[in-house]
């Protein structure tokens, strides 16, 4: 996959909040010593991880074929994905166990000895396990599953941070916009954004999910889940800084990246005018 590169992005805002946020994406339960070293480098004054830190791809072997289809018609996935992947999901279930791979787990823990770690769910977490819960606390992560907490600047300002799952309570949504502050949301898939995400007026959504693009052709990725072919959200800065797309570390895709190196992001919120 290559080594990680840190990509930095200063994003200006007229709340005078001056913060400076890892964003990592897309760890697929794999090994992340290199994300880690970029991030001691980097001393970020959080790490917000929006989803797929866990593979959680298989339903656990209580959840029958009603309950499996109902998870996918609460989703926004494309329609393609909402008749295909339930019934590969009740394949997955018969002939493959739960990874026993704690990858993510571990690095989610050291993460959170560099800075307080906050993290929302992807679509790779569908099947999140009750064991989870403890072991995701347990290792230092607070999970915003639709839901929010209150953050506070170096130097006390208050910065509300929400997160929204692949399964998104819009109801949540609202109110979390509504809510008085600067907002920033986690949101895996950055194809919830226009519809969802961008009318609400919230501050700053970090996402992941399309891996980049998986190959990249003059600056553009070339397909991704829940956009298809030529996505318009890969990697990136976009709607004049509202919205920021990690690449991710890993992908699961059976085809090599190519001109789309792995990364961490670090953005640097700034007051407008700052020098």
């Amino acid at each position: 996959m290559g080594r990680p590169v840190l990509t930095r992005y200063a994003i200006p805002n007229a709340r005078g909040i001056r913060l400076r946020i890892a964003v990592v994406a897309d760890l697929h339960d794999e090994a992340g010593e290199e994300a880690l070293e970029l991030l001691r480098q980097a001393a970020p004054g959080l790490i917000l991880l929006p989803g797929d830190l866990l593979e959680r791809v298989v339903p656990p072997a209580n959840l029958g074929w009603p309950d499996i289809q109902e998870r996918y018609r609460q989703a926004r996935f494309p329609a393609p994905e909402r008749h295909l992947r339930p019934r590969m999901d009740a394949l997955r279930q018969r002939r493959r166990p739960m990874p026993r791979e704690r990858h993510g787990l571990d690095f989610l823990r050291q993460a959170a000895q560099i800075a307080p770690a906050y993290l929302s769910l992807g679509n790779h977490e569908f099947y999140l396990q009750p064991q989870d819960l403890p072991d995701l606390a347990e290792a230092g992560g607070v999970l915003l599953d639709n839901r929010a907490v209150t953050v506070y600047t170096r130097d006390g300002m208050a910065v509300r941070l929400g997160g929204l799952s692949t399964c998104p309570d819009e109801d949540w949504l609202a109110a979390f916009a509504a809510e008085d502050g600067y907002k920033i949301l986690l949101c895996h898939h950055p194809e919830y954004y226009e519809p969802l995400v961008r009318p609400t007026g919230i501050q700053l959504t970090v996402s992941g999910h399309a891996h980049g693009g998986q190959i990249r052709l003059l600056g553009r990725g070339v397909y991704a889940p829940g956009q298809g072919f030529f996505p318009k959200y890969t990697r990136g800065v976009y709607d004049g800084g509202r919205l920021v797309v990690s690449a991710g570390l890993h992908s699961t895709a059976g085809l090599p990246r190519w001109g789309n190196p792995t990364e961490v992001v670090l953005v640097e919120l700034e007051p407008e005018g700052s020098p």
